[in-house]
């Protein structure tokens, strides 16, 4: 590419990190990074109503967390700035002043009602899109100045070419176009001096040198209001990509409205999701590597990523595909870097006060292989630290030796350090002692101490559960 690339995202500090556009972030940085450019994110905030304190910042602080670093922008500062379209409406006022001066644009002092009303005539003759019917622009400049001096409210509306097509070569959907006569004068200033998003956005991709913009498909729309702009100013218009939506299984969009799916960054965090597993998982939602390989590090990715290889077709959110992948992660983690993530996930439901360190690091290395996520340690927990009732198992199938509860019991009573290992040879000599070996040895011991049927390391368990615990189980069932 001939120019360096200067490639931004532009969130809205209206919530939390969504997992689209965590996605769009992730792309945007893949490539940036590729490519030996600049990743560039702005804050787009001028929709004040809906601005949430602090959500920008908890926004980068995810991106960061995932491991998408910001080049240039918002809290880290750079050549362009402000980064914040707040700090940036003289900028802006700028160059809404110079289409007004050229005749590009024009003040409105059309009234909502006045508005609505129109739109109720149109809608009756059935145009269904609304389109302005220019009655400001047929103001005389006289007929302006009056309601100017009255300080008459007024938006400021970019005046729309005629019979023109509007065309542009999207990265990843090819040729695209539209006409002119589908779309209305629009508002790229409101009554409160606030700009319109798509004329900001243009005011700031220009000054900040922005090469490429690549964003959801919604956005697709948007796109010809944007290069009216870029040509309005004479400026080189970006190229455009729009990755495609993500969608649930029954293919149906998925909606942040959707309680049935966990949908932002920080709820998969404060499950116990490993940053790199979800950046991994996100860089499959509209890419395809060309192989059947699903497991990349952030560099590999960097490296591999390819613009021609988005996907058009839309990408299927599958929850069980990200677990499989974050379960990969944790079992891949070295054992010291794994119970120091893991840990506080035990002690957010547990007091582990009258536990040992030798205790919390066997649970946990003893679970590692067992968990899609670490909250889910919770539930492996439950039974070394409350009464929980035993598993309904059905014994008849499960061949239980005549003296195995006996010399259990007695080896477990006479057993001294009560260590796993030392539980390992104890099984290994009740299994000797009494020529039983296999699933007819551990499947019977392993009911006896712990009531379940199936389970991690058994010597574990056990050592887990504790001596006193585990003779109460063995006296206590019969499989008579």
């Amino acid at each position: 590419m001939e120019k360096q690339m200067r490639i931004r995202y532009a969130p809205s500090p209206t919530g939390q990190l969504h997992i689209g556009n965590a996605r769009t972030a992730l792309f945007d940085y893949l490539l940036a990074k590729h490519y030996k450019g600049v990743f560039v994110l702005r804050v787009e905030d001028t929709d004040v109503a809906r601005n949430i304190k602090n959500a920008d910042l908890d926004q980068i602080n995810d991106l960061k967390w995932l491991g998408v670093e910001i080049d240039e922008g918002a809290f880290v500062g750079g050549p362009y700035g402000p980064y914040f379209q707040l700090e940036r409406l003289e900028i802006y006022k700028k160059y809404v002043d110079i289409l007004i001066k050229e005749k590009k644009a024009y003040h409105c002092f059309c009234t909502e009602e006045k508005l609505e009303n129109d739109k109720q005539k149109q809608s009756k003759k059935g145009n269904m899109a609304f389109k302005y019917n220019r009655t400001c622009y047929k103001l005389t400049p006289a007929e302006i100045e009056k309601k100017l001096k009255l300080k008459t409210p007024y938006n400021v509306r970019f005046l729309v070419p005629e019979n023109t097509t509007y065309k542009f070569k999207d990265l990843i959907r090819g040729d695209i176009e539209f006409k002119s006569l589908d779309i209305g004068d629009w508002i790229i200033q409101k009554t409160n001096k606030i700009p319109t998003y798509n004329f900001a956005v243009v005011i700031d991709d220009e000054l900040m040198k922005i090469t490429h913009v690549l964003r959801g498909e919604e956005h697709i729309s948007n796109t010809p209001k944007q290069i009216m702009i870029f040509e309005a100013f004479n400026w080189k218009i970006p190229t455009f990509g729009h990755l495609t939506i993500i969608v649930k299984e029954n293919r149906k969009k998925l909606s942040k409205r959707d309680n049935d799916y966990l949908q932002f960054i920080s709820q998969y965090r404060e499950l116990g999701y490993l940053p790199e597993a979800i950046l991994n998982f996100l860089a499959l939602l509209g890419w395809s590597p060309g192989n059947e390989k699903e497991i990349f590090s952030k560099d590999q990715l960097i490296k591999m990523i390819d613009e021609k290889k988005f996907s058009k077709s839309p990408s299927v959110f599958d929850i069980k595909k990200l677990q499989w992948i974050n379960s990969k992660y944790i079992k891949e983690m070295n054992d010291i870097d794994y119970i120091n993530f893991a840990k506080p996930f035990l002690e957010k439901y547990f007091n582990l006060d009258k536990k040992n360190k030798d205790w919390i690091n066997c649970f946990l290395i003893t679970y590692k292989k067992e968990i899609l996520y670490a909250d889910q340690l919770k539930t492996f927990a439950k039974p070394f630290f409350e009464n929980t009732p035993s598993e309904k198992i059905d014994l008849s199938d499960i061949n239980f030796h005549k003296e195995l509860k006996e010399q259990l019991l007695m080896k477990i009573s006479d057993c001294k350090n009560f260590s796993p290992d030392d539980l390992k040879s104890l099984i290994k000599e009740i299994g000797l002692e009494l020529n039983i070996k296999g699933k007819e040895l551990y499947m019977p011991i392993r009911i006896m101490c712990s009531g379940a049927q199936h389970g991690p390391e058994l010597n574990n368990v056990i050592y887990l559960l504790g001596k006193n615990k585990v003779i109460e189980n063995i006296r206590n069932f019969n499989y008579e």
